[in-house]
C-alpha cells in the first residue's frame, strides 16, 4: 500500500484546527452535564448526567463556564465518548469509535485511533474485554456470537477502512497478523467457547480477506486446523445460523483464498498446505449445514484450483496413514472422485492378477472373461454370475471385465465391453421383461414390486457394480433416491419427488394444509397399480384400512407412507440389487461421494454438446481441421437428431452416454482413410473414427448415416 504524503500546515491553521477541536469537545462536556451522553457504557464519566455521583446542571450560562473549565483543563479525557472506562468495563462501540473519528478529523490527528487499535485489536484478551456488547441472544449469527456485537464490529472496520488512512491501516493490519500469530500458535489447548471471539472478530473483518493480506487469513486457518473436533463444532453451529446472503459471502471468501493460495503461491506444496486445510475443514462444516439448508447447489464447493493441482496418486496413498484431501470430499469434484474410485479398482484389479500379470505380462487368468452369445444375453450372464457364485468364486468379479461376443472376431480393448453392458441394459429395463416400471413424468424407472425375479435383480446390481467398476458410463435412468439406497444414505419425504412428482405434491398438500384432512377420507393404506393394471391395497399398519387420517396423526400417516412407497413396497426387489452392486463395489471411497455424483459417474449426463466435442478433436493420418471432408463432417453431426447422436457415440465409443464434464473429456480421435466408398469405421476401443475422405457432403451424409443404422455388432474392433 503507498504512502501518502502529509502536507504542511501554516502555524494559523494549525491554530484554527486547534480552535475548532477544543470547541467541539466544550459542546460535548456541555451536553455531558445538561442532558448525559448518548453513550451505552456502564460507567459514565465524572462529568456525566448518566454518573449517580453527577448533579445535573440546569442553569446553561453556569453549564457553559463548567463546560469551558473542564475541556480546557482536561480536553477529551472525561468525554464518555472517548474515556477508556474502568479495566472491568473497558469498551469498544461503533458510537464512541464514531465520536473519536470525528475528534481526529477536526485536528487531522489520528494518534488517538492508533493508539486504540494497538491497544485493543492485537491480542485475544484485548480483543474479549474491549468489544463487549450488551446485547444478549440465544444463539450465534452473522450479527453475533458469544457476546460479541458483530455488526457492530463490522462497522467499526468500515469506518477505519473508509478513512484511507495509512497509519490507521498499517496498525490494522498490524495487529491483525499479531492476533492471527496467536491464535495459531496457540489454538492447538483452546477448550472454551469464549477463546473463538477472536477467530470470529478477524473473519468479520473486511480487510483480510483483502487478497494483499491472506496470509492473516492463512494464520487463521492454521489455527481453525489445530482445534479439537468439540471446538470445530462450534464453527458449525455459528455456520448454521447464517443467513443465506452470509453465508454465501463466508463460502466466496473461504473458496477464493484457496484458489489464490494455489494459483498464486507457487512454492505451496498443496499436500502439506496447513491453511489450505484448514480452509477446507471450514467448507466441509459449512457443506453439512447446507445439506439441510439448501442455500447453494452442492457443486458452488467444489474448487477447480484444488482439484487441478491434486496429486490424486500421492494423496490416495495417503488415504491408509494419515492425511488425505479425501475427509474434505465437499470441494472435490465428481472427476477427482471419480478417479479415486479408478486408482483403487485398477490397484484391486492388478492384485487379483497372477504374478506374471502383476508383471505386465498377462493372461486369461488375469481377467474375468464373459463369453456371450448375442441372442442369449441375459442367460448366457446369468449363468456366469451364478458359476463363480456356486464355485465361491466372488472375488473374481473384481477383476478387469472382458467381453467376447461368441463368434465374432472382435477384440475387447474396451468398446466390445461397452458395448455389452449397452445391450443387457436395454435388454433387462425393457418394460416387456417386467423387473421395472417406467414413469413417464421422471423419465425414470422404478423397481416393480409384483417382480419376482429376484436372481435378475441381483444381476443388474452385479451389472451397474461391474459398470462403475470397470468406468463403463450405463443409459439407465434412476430416480435420486435409488443412489441414496445404495450408498445407505437416510431418506426424507423429500426423496419421493425424485420418484413421483405427482405424489410428492399431495403429501406436500397433506402436510401443509390448514383444512380438516379428515374430510379427506384418508385412511392407513396405501393402493397403487401392479404392472398388469390391477390396483392393490397395502395396509401401512395393522387394521389401517380402518384409521382415518387426522390432522393429528397426519406426520405419522406420511412418515409411513414414505417408508412404504420408497423401503418396504420394493424391499424384496432391491435386497438382492443392492447386494449384487456391493459384491462388486464395495470400496470406502462411496462414502465421500453425494447421491447425485453416484448418479453422475453410474449413468454419465445428458449434456450432447457436439460443439465441445469438434474443439477437442484430435485429427490423424493426414486429416487437420481445415479440410472439407472435416468440415461436411461437422456439418452432418451438428445436424443430427438427439437420438442419432447418441447412436454416434456408441458407434465410436460402444455406449451412448456422455462422460461426467462433457465431451471435451471424451478424447476423440478421427483419422484418415483414402478408400472413399467404404462406410465409416470406429476402433470403439480407441474412441477413433475411421472417416474416409469422402469428396461430396451428400456422400458423407448417406454413408455415415447408414453406418449410424447398423453399428451393433459391426465395425466395433
Amino acid at each position: 500500500m503507498s504512502k501518502s504524503p502529509i502536507p504542511q500546515k501554516t502555524p494559523n491553521e494549525n491554530l484554527e484546527k486547534e480552535k475548532e477541536r477544543l470547541r467541539f469537545i466544550i459542546e460535548q462536556y456541555f451536553l455531558q452535564i445538561t442532558r448525559g451522553c448518548s453513550e451505552k457504557i456502564l460507567y459514565h464519566s465524572k462529568y456525566c448526567c448518566h454518573n449517580p455521583q453527577f448533579q445535573k446542571i440546569a442553569d446553561p450560562n453556569t453549564a457553559a463556564v463548567k463546560a469551558l473549565r473542564i475541556g480546557k483543563k482536561y480536553e477529551e479525557k472525561y468525554l464518555c465518548s472517548y474515556m477508556l472506562v474502568s479495566e472491568k468495563e473497558r469498551g469498544i462501540t461503533y458510537h464512541n469509535m464514531k465520536t473519536l473519528v470525528d475528534l481526529s478529523r477536526h485536528h487531522d490527528n489520528y494518534s488517538n485511533i492508533v493508539e486504540y487499535i494497538k491497544n485493543s485489536f492485537a491480542l485475544p484478551s484485548t480483543v474479549n474485554s474491549s468489544f463487549k456488547s450488551t446485547r444478549t441472544q440465544d444463539y450465534d449469527d452473522e450479527t453475533y456470537f458469544d457476546g460479541l456485537d458483530l455488526d457492530d464490529i463490522n462497522k467499526i472496520f468500515n469506518l477505519l477502512l473508509s478513512l484511507n488512512n495509512d497509519r490507521i491501516n498499517d496498525e490494522l493490519q498490524k495487529t491483525s497478523r499479531q492476533l492471527s500469530n496467536n491464535l495459531r500458535y496457540n489454538a492447538l489447548s483452546y477448550t472454551e467457547k469464549s477463546q473463538l471471539k477472536p477467530f470470529i472478530f478477524l473473519l468479520v473483518n473486511p480487510y483480510i480477506h483483502d487478497l494483499e493480506n491472506r496470509g492473516i487469513l492463512a494464520n487463521v486457518f492454521i489455527a481453525l486446523e489445530s482445534l479439537s473436533e468439540k471446538m470445530k463444532n462450534i464453527f458449525y453451529e455459528w455456520f448454521n445460523h447464517l443467513s443465506k446472503d452470509a453465508f454465501i459471502q463466508t463460502l466466496t471468501n473461504f473458496e477464493q483464498f484457496i484458489s489464490v493460495r494455489i494459483l498464486a503461491d507457487d512454492d505451496i506444496k498443496l499436500h502439506a498446505d496447513t491453511p489450505v486445510k484448514g480452509a477446507c475443514i471450514a467448507i466441509q462444516l459449512m457443506s453439512k449445514v447446507n445439506d439441510t439448508k439448501k442455500f447453494v447447489e452442492y457443486t458452488d464447493f467444489y474448487n477447480d484450483a484444488l482439484n487441478d493441482a491434486l496429486d490424486l496418486f500421492l494423496d490416495y496413498n495417503s488415504t491408509k496413514r494419515c492425511f488425505t484431501y479425501a475427509s474434505f470430499p465437499a470441494v472435490l469434484n465428481v472427476i477427482t472422485k471419480g478417479q479415486y474410485l479408478q486408482i483403487e479398482h485398477a490397484l484391486t484389479q492388478n492384485s487379483l492378477r497372477t504374478q506374471f500379470g502383476q508383471m505386465g505380462i498377462t493372461s486369461a487368468a488375469d481377467f474375468l472373461i464373459f463369453k456371450i452369445r448375442r441372442e442369449h444375453l441375459i442367460d448366457d450372464t446369468l449363468d456366469k454370475v451364478q458359476t463363480l457364485r456356486e464355485e465361491n468364486r466372488k472375488s473374481e468379479l473384481r477383476k478387469e471385465l472382458k467381453v467376447h461376443f461368441m463368434g465374432e472376431e472382435g477384440i475387447d480393448e474396451g468398446g466390445v465391453k461397452r458395448e455389452f453392458f449397452q445391450l443387457i441394459v436395454r435388454k433387462i429395463f425393457d418394460p416387456e421383461y417386467g423387473m421395472f416400471k417406467y414413469n413417464t413424468t421422471t423419465n425414470c424407472f422404478w423397481f416393480n414390486p409384483d417382480s419376482v425375479d429376484y436372481t435378475e435383480f441381483e444381476l443388474i446390481g452385479i451389472i451397474i457394480g461391474l459398470a462403475l467398476y470397470n468406468n463403463i458410463i450405463l443409459d439407465v435412468h434412476f430416480p435420486l433416491v435409488i443412489f441414496k439406497k445404495l450408498l445407505s444414505l437416510e431418506l426424507t419425504m423429500e426423496d419421493i419427488e425424485s420418484l413421483d412428482p405427482e405424489v410428492y405434491q399431495s403429501f406436500i398438500k397433506i402436510k401443509t394444509t390448514e383444512d380438516d384432512v379428515s374430510d379427506w377420507s384418508l385412511y392407513f393404506c396405501a393402493t397403487y397399480e401392479s404392472i398388469y393394471g390391477q390396483t392393490k391395497v397395502q395396509n401401512l399398519k395393522q387394521g389401517g384400512e380402518d384409521i382415518q387420517v387426522t390432522n393429528e396423526n397426519r406426520h405419522e400417516y406420511l412418515d409411513l407412507y414414505k417408508d412404504y412407497l420408497l423401503n418396504k413396497s420394493i424391499s424384496k426387489q432391491f435386497a438382492p440389487f443392492y447386494k449384487g452392486f456391493r459384491m462388486v463395489c464395495d470400496s470406502p471411497i462411496l462414502k465421500i461421494l453425494k447421491p447425485e455424483e453416484l448418479g453422475n459417474l453410474v449413468c454419465g449426463v445428458e449434456d450432447l454438446n457436439f460443439i465441445e466435442l469438434e474443439r477437442a478433436t484430435n485429427y490423424e493420418g493426414g486429416y487437420t481441421q481445415d479440410d472439407t471432408t472435416i468440415k461436411n463432417f461437422w456439418k452432418v453431426l451438428h445436424g443430427l437428431s438427439d437420438e442419432d447422436k447418441r447412436r454416434f457415440l456408441a458407434f465410436v465409443t460402444g455406449g451412448d452416454r456422455v462422460p461426467y464434464g462433457g465431451l471435451e473429456k471424451m478424447n476423440f480421435t478421427i483419422t484418415k482413410t483414402a478408400d472413399s466408398d467404404r462406410l465409416p469405421s470406429a476402433h470403439t476401443c480407441f474412441n477413433t473414427l475411421i472417416l474416409p475422405a469422402y469428396p461430396e457432403f451428400e456422400k458423407l451424409r448417406d454413408l455415415l448415416t447408414k453406418a449410424l443404422t447398423h453399428y451393433e455388432g459391426f465395425g466395433l474392433k
